[in-house]
């Protein structure tokens, strides 16, 4: 199940343009069959950047970080179905922004949120040389 509805999209699409993104057949209504697949491919994404060291799919409450990015990236995905080639995305660089957050969240950099506990636990290696270890190569 998706982390966001129509009512969150609407946060950053007003209703005319999600209407004309979704609405194929020309029926004047949001199409919301393709609209619950871009949600939902929306939501697999921001759980695949972060996927290596949480259980996904999340359960409620959904961390913010998730369902931020998870708007973002279905808002970038609606404007993709009605750009022309020579046209750039609006949400382009607000979907690259929560791409490299979730993957410092993913590396280990940053966290993402308190509540959750990681799947995998960090492991943090050190490297320590001395005057007798001058095997380099």
């Amino acid at each position: 199940m998706a982390y966001i509805g129509q009512a969150d999209i609407a946060n950053v699409i007003d209703s005319v343009n999600l209407i004309a993104m979704t609405d194929d057949w020309a029926q004047g209504t949001v199409n919301t069959t393709v609209l619950n697949n871009i949600l939902q491919l929306a939501s697999d994404s921001a759980d695949a950047l972060v996927s290596s060291i949480y259980d996904v799919p999340f359960t409620s409450p959904v961390p913010v970080k998730i369902y931020n990015a998870s708007i973002i990236f279905a808002a970038e995905m609606l404007y993709q179905r009605r750009l022309q080639p020579q046209e750039s995305n609006p949400m382009k660089g607000q979907a690259d922004f929560w791409r490299a957050e979730l993957m410092k969240v993913n590396e280990g950099q940053l966290s993402l949120d308190g509540q959750f506990r990681r799947s995998v636990k960090p492991i943090i290696t050190k490297t320590t040389r001395t005057r007798v270890n001058t095997n380099f190569f």
